[in-house]
């Protein structure tokens, strides 16, 4: 169902959710929703100081939102369009790292912003012959210095430390 507001299924890995995440971020990211959303939280940021855009957007998905895990041994994906409108509608949506990810990808990709899907694990661990990872964090490139920026929307302050603990990390670029 193309207009469902979620996509459930059994857990495969991340090549199988992080595929599911890059195709509704740029899916999104042309949603009037999706950017109102952006410009209503921009408005008071300085025009094109683009690192303050990016952090803006960040912090409020952190404050608009409430981290909720998925079902056991279920992967839950939301599209980013309806978390947006649900946000809007003054609801406070709860999402997972996958969505809040994804979320936040939509949003930046919306005004403009280059993004990559990093996901990362605490152990070297295999499963099926795949590296297992664990967490999804977003990269965002700061436009002015070409710098990457990693913004965990689950770690939030402690994400230095918890960057610090990583065994295992692949970068998916987002187009």
């Amino acid at each position: 169902m193309a207009d469902a507001p979620v996509e459930m299924g059994p857990f495969r890995g991340a090549p199988q959710t992080v595929a599911l995440v890059k195709r509704y971020a740029v899916q999104s990211q042309r949603h009037p929703d999706v950017r109102l959303l952006a410009e209503d939280v921009l408005q008071g940021v300085k025009s094109k100081d683009y690192l303050s855009e990016c952090l803006a957007l960040y912090n409020f998905v952190l404050s608009s939102t409430r981290y909720t895990n998925d079902p056991r041994n279920v992967e839950l994906v939301k599209k980013p369009w309806r978390v947006a409108r649900q946000i809007r509608a003054g609801q406070v949506p709860g999402l997972d790292c996958d969505d809040l990810v994804c979320l936040i990808l939509a949003l930046l990709l919306a005004v403009g912003r280059e993004v990559q899907i990093l996901t990362v694990g605490f152990r070297r661990q295999h499963f099926q012959g795949q590296i297992q990872y664990s967490h999804v964090l977003v990269r965002v490139r700061e436009p002015r210095t070409g710098r990457w920026v990693v913004l965990d929307p689950v770690a939030a302050e402690d994400t230095r430390s918890m960057i610090r603990r990583v065994q295992v990390a692949k970068i998916w670029p987002v187009a």
